[in-house]
């Protein structure tokens, strides 16, 4: 079979060398018959095909001839290989039938044996692991025991703690023997007594205490700790048993917040006992005002000194109980210190900023002891933190300590006065010492001084509350501090100076409003107040604006929009107070005869007496508003009661119908009163004429309650007389058929007033 398989592979290499023509059927076709001629017919062409595969079938012998393979032999090999296959396929199915006989019973009888000895060795291994475990058990008690006897709570914890970790995860079978419950029980029991007894320790060696009292908290700390074998012991053990991490936040929260934060607020006295060992720390609630920063530093760094004296020390791999204490509270301390301490020495004043240097300072000082005790690591924490945003601060420190000064100096007596501005404007400003020369220049101060009254830059002689100018004076400090303070901070403090004005409208009337609505005085210094503060309001802007030169200001500087507000302030209170003092007048003048003279012949005594009081409380108002006003506002404020009370009185008697002798003697004798008292309400008496717009028709009133009516007819002058000018034709009409009977004297002037 090999030499035919050798002999066929010969053949076929040469299969190289056999060349046939390739046929085109299609070309074939398209020769023998003419698609383009529709002549043919199939009978034509069909000899012609018979050729053409007469001629193809001899070419296709002919191939066959020439090709080198030997057909017969390949058909020949191709049997043998056949007859091969056979036999190899029955020699398989009979050592197939072999296998199926013998072989695999015994192959079934190993498995069953293989079984069997598996399930033995999973016995014994399982026997063998209950053992182990027993064994084991009994090791961490056995060990327990050995550390009881040498002393050792670190050895002990750990045994136990083994023993307990084992117990928590038992293998499969152990859980189920009585000895797994009775070494789950013994081993919680043992670890409990242990925690216990390490409790104890760890209290003979940090003992805290607090008490409190009414005005005062005592704090007491007394430490024994130190690198000492049994320290170290106890340490170990507790960390060991998960608990010292729970003693370390007991101890760090009661030094923080019984220790450390009533340091930052409170005044502290600290004790330290003989032997340094005990300390002793009295907080007084009875002292209000916070602890300097300085303080609070000195106090800190004596504490600090005091516990990591007993406290750094390494009892395991670079650790202390100081380096533990800082990681539980060193993060929220440095918070509080900066807010509680650090924030309120940032200055008020620019002056206090620029030697700020020595509060830094001492704070970098401090923060340097922290790190070398170890309660701050070497980096990561700064207490100076605060300090990226100083000048945010400042201008924060500072607004709050102004408009706080602002508002004290608001709730001052409004009656502690001064007197203030010019006793006379000028007419004209002072020249300027050179005369500009250019033509634009001059042509505008000519504008500047013809629009602009003079008045403007002068303030009238008056009297003022000193805490008013004591504000402005506030005001142009803040000023002067933000010129020279940074952007952000001068800014803040123009705010603020806009804020007092702000401040000022809401306090001063809300804490002296009884005063403002019941005293006189009272309302006369705040009018003024209002006054000076929307004058210099007037300017203040263009003053900040000259102070700011050179200073680079995205926003606008103006206080223009507080003047009116300012001035409304002060006019809402006079205006009340007038309406009062009217109401007073009135309310006089209408509780007496005079409120109606109908039906009466006589007046009686409170007429007179209404009269007089209404004369004393103008009199009043005149002592204390003449030095306090400006000399022009006085005669307005007192011209116009005057001028009310006047037409008051007037009215009284030009609405009545029937006036008697004796009444017009008794009006003309109490009017004449007022004609004598008026005057010396006033500078001068010239005032009263000029101010008081009823003052000549009052006193016209007077000669009609006493004249004749031929007086009258004299005084009326066919209309060119002063009864013309001073009275209507109504009024001069009912007065004189109320005064006089009607005659025909009468009823011929009545006649002529027309």
């Amino acid at each position: 079979m090999n030499v035919n398989q050798s002999q066929l592979s010969r053949k076929t290499d040469q299969k190289d060398d056999i060349k046939m023509t390739e046929y085109n059927i299609n070309d074939i076709i398209q020769s023998i018959v003419c698609l383009n001629d529709g002549g043919w017919t199939p009978s034509n062409v069909i000899p012609l095909v018979q050729k053409e595969i007469e001629k193809i079938h001899a070419e296709t012998i002919q191939s066959v001839c020439n090709n080198s393979f030997d057909v017969p032999a390949v058909f020949s090999e191709a049997n043998d290989l056949r007859a091969e296959s056979q036999l190899l396929i029955e020699e398989i199915k009979t050592c197939k039938h072999e296998i199926e006989a013998n072989t695999m019973a015994e192959v079934l009888k190993s498995i069953e044996s293989h079984d069997l000895i598996s399930k033995e060795i999973d016995s014994v291994n399982f026997a063998h692991s209950i053992v182990k475990d027993a064994i084991l058990c009994g090791k961490y008690l056995k060990e327990f025991e050995e550390g009881k006897k040498l002393q050792s709570f670190t050895k002990a914890v750990e045994s136990v703690y083994d023993l307990l970790l084992f117990v928590d995860k038992p293998k499969y079978g152990f859980d189920q023997l009585e000895i797994y419950n009775n070494a789950k029980v013994t081993g919680q029991l043992i670890m409990e007594n242990l925690v216990h007894d390490l409790t104890l320790e760890w209290d003979k060696m940090v003992c805290l205490n607090k008490s409190t009292e009414e005005n005062r908290t005592t704090v007491s700390v007394a430490m024994t700790m130190g690198e000492t074998a049994l320290c170290i012991d106890v340490l170990n053990a507790l960390d060991k048993c998960k608990r010292l991490d729970e003693k370390v936040s007991q101890m760090s929260r009661f030094l923080l917040d019984d220790i450390l934060v009533p340091i930052m607020n409170e005044s502290c006295l600290i004790e330290e006992h003989e032997n340094g060992s005990n300390l002793r720390l009295v907080f007084d609630h009875k002292v209000s005002t916070k602890p300097q920063y300085d303080e609070v530093i000195k106090n800190m760094t004596y504490i600090f000194s005091y516990i990591s004296k007993f406290l750094d020390f390494e009892f395991k791999n670079n650790t202390t109980l100081m380096i533990l204490l800082g990681r539980n509270i060193s993060s929220e301390f440095t918070d509080l210190i900066v807010e509680n301490v650090f924030i309120h020495t940032v200055p008020s004043n620019i002056t206090q900023l620029y030697s700020y240097d020595q509060v830094t300072t001492a704070i970098e000082k401090f923060q340097g002891f922290l790190s070398t005790v170890h309660f701050f690591p070497e980096e990561g924490y700064t207490l100076l933190s605060y300090m990226k945003d100083i000048n945010s601060l400042f201008a924060e420190r500072a607004s709050k300590y102004i408009l706080e000064s602002a508002r004290t100096i608001m709730l001052k007596d409004l009656s502690t006065a001064m007197s203030i501005g010019v006793e006379k404007i000028p007419e004209n400003s002072d020249k300027l010492k050179s005369e500009p020369t250019d033509v634009d220049v001059i042509e505008a101060l000519d504008v500047l001084d013809k629009t602009i009254p003079n008045s403007l830059l002068f303030f009238p002689r008056c009297m003022i509350s000193k805490s008013a100018q004591e504000l402005l004076d506030l005001v142009i400090e803040t000023m002067e501090q933000a010129v020279q303070s940074s952007d952000i901070a001068s800014r803040k403090l123009y705010n603020t100076a806009r804020l007092i004005f702000e401040l000022y409208d809401a306090v001063v009337p809300y804490h002296h409003e009884i005063f403002l609505l019941s005293i006189p005085q009272y309302v006369a210094l705040f009018h003024n107040n209002c006054m000076y503060l929307a004058h210099n309001l007037q300017t203040l802007g263009d003053k900040w604006s000259n102070l700011m030169d050179g200073s680079c200001v995205n926003y606008a500087i103006s206080f223009l929009d507080l003047v009116q507000k300012m001035r409304n302030l002060g006019y809402k209170y006079l205006t009340m107070q007038l309406q009062q003092q009217r109401k007073q007048i009135l309310d006089n003048i209408r509780s007496s005869d005079m409120n109606c003279l109908i039906g009466k012949d006589v007046l009686g005594d409170n007429a007179e007496a209404a009269v007089r009081q209404c004369l004393r409380q103008l009199q009043l108002l005149k002592n204390v508003w003449i030095g306090v006003f400006p000399h022009n506002v006085f005669t307005r404020l007192i011209a116009t009661l005057v001028n009310m009370f006047l037409e008051e009185l007037i009215h009284r008697v030009c609405t009545v119908e029937d006036i008697s002798v004796e009444m017009a003697t008794q009006l003309t004798y109490m009017y004449n009163i007022v004609v004598q008292k008026v005057p010396h309400m006033f500078h001068t008496q010239m005032d009263v004429e000029k101010y008081v717009v009823s003052w000549a028709k009052f006193k016209e009133l007077i000669f009609i309650l006493g004249a004749s009516l031929r007086d009258l007819e004299s005084h009326w002058n066919d209309g060119n007389g002063p009864l013309a000018v001073y009275f209507s034709v109504e009024e001069l009409r009912s007065l004189i058929k109320a005064l006089f009977q009607n005659t025909q004297f009468r009823a011929n002037f009545l006649s002529k007033i027309k």
